[in-house]
């Protein structure tokens, strides 16, 4: 459905490799959540490029989790008009990371996010 690519001028991402219809599931990944404490770690390491920001609790703390979630969608690049986006779940297995498509998206089409937290991105963390 989709490969690990190199984007231009963006570094890894991730293509389409076959037209997908807007409300597809792309990939549904196992996922945990870290608490604010060690959160604020991982922000110290090249692994704050690769967690999430739950979009309902981002901004409505001071010390938001971090989600990190053990599938390809990691790679998805930020978009302000993205064609994807990830749903939380959580069941008796644990937590999901489930990317759906929210557009039609064409071969060879870049997969991208809307960064919950791009607030806390510096100019060299992004390549937009």
């Amino acid at each position: 459905m989709f490969k690990l690519a190199m984007v231009p001028g963006k570094g890894r991402g991730l293509l389409a490799e076959r037209p997908i219809a807007a409300g597809s599931c792309l990939e549904r990944a196992p996922a945990v959540r870290l608490g604010a404490g060690d959160r604020a770690l991982l922000d110290q390491t090249a692994f704050f490029a690769y967690y999430f920001a739950e979009p309902r609790h981002f901004g409505s703390r001071s010390a938001h989790d971090a989600l990190v979630v053990f599938g390809r969608l990691t790679f998805c690049n930020h978009s302000e008009s993205p064609n994807a986006v990830v749903h939380w779940e959580e069941d008796r297995d644990g937590l999901w990371a489930v990317l759906e498509a929210i557009a039609d998206i064409a071969i060879g089409e870049e997969i991208t996010l809307f960064y919950t937290n791009i607030s806390e991105y510096s100019a060299s963390d992004l390549f937009i």
